[in-house]
């Protein structure tokens, strides 16, 4: 039975959570907006997602590195090694891919069907999968991988008005 997104969504995140190793699901941070799930460890920088893009008809899934290019390409380069074993766990449709400039993934898109409870568990499945296989390979990289320094918002004083001075 088709479902309103905001239920799926719901589902998904209740269910992806439902099938994490108990050591997993406490550690993690979850939310849900609008046509996307996201799950991260230590930085929203590199989170897990599930992203419904009506606009190409595909549900992406996958491990996001969205931080400053070298931090993202370090994240890359380091699972660049551990794609077999990846792969081997979570299937071979999975790929590692730069994104953006700055940004890099590791992910699979299925199609796009209208909205059901086996989907969102389908889904679920996958991305727990993912989670259980990539979060190990996180812990273990990211001593090597420090986080980037966020840049001060504006070091700049703040700009006084003055009245013009009659004359």
């Amino acid at each position: 039975m088709r479902m309103k997104v905001a239920d799926f969504m719901q589902r998904l995140h209740d269910s992806t959570l439902e099938l994490l190793p108990a050591k997993l699901r406490k550690s993690c941070t979850a939310r849900v907006r609008f046509v996307w799930f996201q799950v991260h460890f230590h930085t929203p920088k590199v989170h897990y997602e599930v992203w419904l893009t009506r606009k190409t008809d595909r549900i992406e899934i996958g491990l996001h590195f969205e931080g400053p290019q070298e931090f993202s390409y370090a994240w890359a380069a380091a699972f660049a090694e551990h794609m077999a074993e990846v792969q081997a766990e979570c299937g071979p449709t999975l790929e590692l891919e730069e994104w953006t400039q700055s940004w890099a993934r590791i992910h699979e898109t299925i199609p796009y069907d209208p909205p059901t409870e086996a989907l969102a568990d389908e889904i679920a499945s996958r991305l727990a999968k993912l989670i259980t296989v990539c979060q190990p390979i996180i812990e273990a990289e990211r001593a090597g991988i420090p986080e980037p320094i966020e840049a001060p918002k504006s070091a700049s004083k703040p700009r006084r008005w003055h009245r013009a001075a009659k004359r």
